[in-house]
């Protein structure tokens, strides 16, 4: 029996309660005394709070406590704390609608909504801002009036002499670039359950991606001691970013426990969801890229000015990572980079899969085509010319370890059949292929200063293996990845394996599941604990049988001495070691990603990723003359994977982050009106890809050496997201000659483009 499981398409270990419905979310906990929590948000994108009268709402039966700003800690958060300016409630300005401005906790949702409809809130309107160009304009109202103005971040970044270096090059293109906001739309929304016990602790059970920095935020929030916080992570429907900081509706909810003396719930509906759960970061971007003859990549040069909504939440750091990948994905020896985020009246931003990094690439990618044109070369030979070779390190000082963007590039190319349909461009309509490199980290990032995680192993008497890891599944398959390590290291099956990693009383502190580094990693450390337990089954084993440890296998769930064809089950060895010695085993692992000695940003900023994981995807499409309709006909996405650990969830990976980067490209837009209320706040008006919308993906893992992630894996998570969409803006300049510089690019876009291209010609 052969139970070697890394690189197997394995099921996933949690895949039968989520389909049968029987997976428990946090909006199925029910406990004795739960209460229901509703919001009262804005109307009013900016205004002045001049008096809130709570006295109806608290007079109707079944309400049990109603708040405002003077009832909660006026402590100010923020992911950045020196940049912090939200607080749990708005006290005397609001400044996008949909912003808290005060509570209520009932018997039950009818009441705590009647109860919000009674509060009465007097405002004085303020002038209101909506896109950074109104927002950065002289005498812009200011949205944060303890400010100087709207820019709230700068950043940047030098590397060679830019300036010289264009004047050096011998083609030189130039482009402005926008990107849109979008919604994560996660099929469970963002909801939360507090309780407080007869101790004083409180009990927080939430759909969060990062449940230790989620206690930590929550403490500082309420002013209470982190020891009196507890986070219990439920199961949870999809996050990709989302549930990555705290949302108010978590104090919230805590307030409203605190002074009622029961559990409270809060769930966001489906309308909220889209107006306050956060979004993806919109982008203009000012770009210039110079090459020598040859195809070297000789000069960069980027502008980007980032709408951080009304508040700070992810923007600089967001902003700050996708310079780390405009500076990586070639090395361009002569690069600048200037970055700002501006504030504006709308919904903030937040972490969104790819990080900044998909509003960067759609930039970089296209211009590298129109690049390609004005020299008359292919578009993947000048990528090939100035592609990353493993083993190198680039001018902002990127160790490129393992790398295979050359053979992704070759890969996705063969089979979208690059060749052949670019000759046949014409003969089949509007018909054109186009392709887009990506690079992401492949293992987070040491941005805190460290990157590190722990877990414990614990094998019971009767065979059976406990992971205890923080490695949090919020539908990428953390769970299964951790299961395989294991049961691969330790030759279990993997029904003998279970996962625990929802409780921060029980699993070690840890920074979250976010940028691919699950795998790279919480799989080490889960690695580092299953050896540590099999070098004590292995004494064990050595101490039952009577023999030299150096003789003893640990291999297929069995244990062998050399020189007998004796097999012993693992759990014989166990059993022996609890009841004839007392002795249980367990193992500990702990996987610390330290900075390099001598590591400035200045100088070498990029070494605050571990390991980078690069990417091709390369497109077919079809444009509707009439209409303006592209459809994507197929998509090769060939991402490198390091050791693949395993191939149906990777390639699943792939698949869905495709499908969402077909919506961010062709048709995901959150749209406002003149008053900054969003109009398409349910899936009937917000347009995301259905099973028509997506058309053949053919996902290629490409394996790699030299990275030290657990067996060599990287983190595939987020990168099938990053380059679709500046894919499909080649692939329609192909079919049409003419270029699409703003997303989303929806037929309204397609068919304006091409009619001023016919009338310039």
């Amino acid at each position: 029996m052969n139970t070697c499981v890394i690189g197997k398409g394995l099921p996933r270990i949690d895949a039968l309660p989520k389909v049968t419905g029987t997976a428990p979310y946090t909006v199925d906990l029910k406990m004795p005394g739960l209460i229901y929590g509703k919001i009262l948000r804005s109307p009013l994108a900016h205004a002045r709070i001049k008096s809130i009268d709570t006295s109806e709402a608290l007079k109707l039966p079944g309400v049990l406590s109603v708040i405002t700003g003077k009832d909660v800690p006026q402590n100010v958060f923020s992911f950045y704390q020196w940049l912090a300016d939200k607080t749990i409630l708005c006290t005397d300005t609001v400044r996008y609608v949909g912003d808290e401005v005060a509570a209520v906790a009932a018997v039950d949702e009818d009441s705590a909504e009647a109860a919000l409809a009674l509060i009465k809130v007097d405002y004085e309107p303020l002038p209101a801002v909506f896109d950074i160009d109104a927002a950065m304009a002289p005498g812009a109202p200011l949205v944060h009036e303890d400010k100087e103005s709207n820019v709230t971040w700068t950043v940047q970044r030098l590397f060679g002499d830019p300036d010289k270096a264009f004047l050096e090059c011998d083609y030189v293109v130039e482009g402005k670039y926008v990107t849109q906001q979008t919604a994560h739309t996660c099929m469970e929304v963002s909801n939360c359950v507090a309780k407080w016990d007869t101790s004083g602790r409180l009990t927080i059970w939430v759909n969060t991606q990062a449940p230790h920095t989620q206690r930590q935020e929550v403490a500082r929030l309420l002013g209470i001691p982190k020891r009196n916080v507890r986070v219990i992570s439920s199961i949870m429907g999809g996050g990709f970013g989302s549930k990555l900081v705290t949302d108010m509706k978590v104090p919230i909810a805590s307030v409203l426990s605190k002074n009622t003396g029961r559990p409270v719930k809060i769930v966001n509906s489906r309308s909220e969801e889209f107006c306050t759960a956060k979004t993806r970061y919109p982008y203009t971007l000012y770009l210039k890229t110079g090459a020598k003859k040859d195809g070297r990549i000789w000069a960069r040069e980027l502008k980007v000015i980032g709408d951080t909504g009304a508040y700070h939440d992810k923007g600089p750091a967001t902003i700050n990572f996708a310079s780390m990948m405009f500076g990586t994905l070639y090395d361009v020896p002569n690069m600048r980079f200037d970055g700002m985020l501006a504030y504006t009246n709308k919904e903030m931003g937040t972490a969104f899969r790819g990080f900044g990094n998909p509003q960067f690439t759609f930039a970089t990618e296209t211009q590298i085509d129109e690049l390609a044109a004005k020299m008359g070369m292919d578009p993947l030979e000048l990528r090939l010319k100035n592609a990353n070779q493993p083993g190198t390190e680039t001018t902002c000082g990127a160790e490129i370890c393992g790398c295979a963007m050359t053979e992704c590039m070759l890969a996705a190319a063969e089979g979208i059949e690059w060749d052949k349909k670019r000759k046949e461009k014409g003969k089949n309509g509007l018909r054109g292929v186009g392709l887009a490199n990506m690079v992401h980290t492949g293992g987070g990032g040491r941005f805190y200063g460290y990157n590190s995680a722990e877990a414990f192993v614990k094998l019971s008497d009767e065979g059976t293996v406990t992971i205890i890891t923080s490695a949090l599944d919020m539908g990428q398959g953390a769970h299964t990845v951790m299961a395989q390590i294991v049961a691969e290291e330790l030759g279990v099956q993997m029904d003998d394996v279970n996962v625990i990693s929802n409780d921060t009383d029980l699993t070690p502190y840890d920074l979250g599941s976010w940028g691919s580094r699950a795998t790279f990693m919480n799989g080490n450390a889960v690695l580092m604990a299953a050896r540590d337990a099999k070098a004590k089954i292995v004494e064990a084993a050595a101490e039952m049988l009577e023999v030299d440890p150096g003789s003893v296998t640990v291999s297929e769930g069995k244990v062998s001495v050399a020189g007998s064809a004796v097999l012993h089950d693992l759990a014989e060895i166990i059993e022996h070691a609890v009841n004839a010695h007392g002795n249980p085993i367990s193992g500990a692992g702990r996987f610390v990603d330290k900075l390099p000695e001598g590591y400035t940003i200045p100088t070498a900023f990029t070494k605050n990723i571990p390991c980078f994981a690069f990417g091709t995807q390369a497109v077919e499409i079809e444009v509707d003359e009439e209409t303006g309709e592209v459809k994507v006909l197929k998509v090769v996405a060939a991402h490198e994977t390091g050791t693949t650990i395993n191939s149906l969830m990777a390639e699943g990976q792939i698949e869905g982050a495709v499908a969402q980067g077909i919506g961010y490209a062709l048709m995901e837009q959150v749209i406002r009106d003149e008053n900054g209320k969003v109009l398409n706040d349910g899936f009937l008006d917000y347009k995301i890809p259905n099973i028509g919308d997506v058309p053949e993906i053919e996902a290629i893992c490409i394996e790699s050496l030299g990275t030290n992630g657990p067996f060599g894996a990287k983190g595939i998570g987020e990168p099938g997201l990053v380059p679709t969409a500046p894919a499909i803006a080649n692939a329609i300049y192909d079919a049409t000659g003419v270029w699409l510089r703003e997303l989303p690019m929806t037929p309204e876009r397609v068919l304006r483009a091409l009619e001023e291209a016919k009338k310039s010609t």
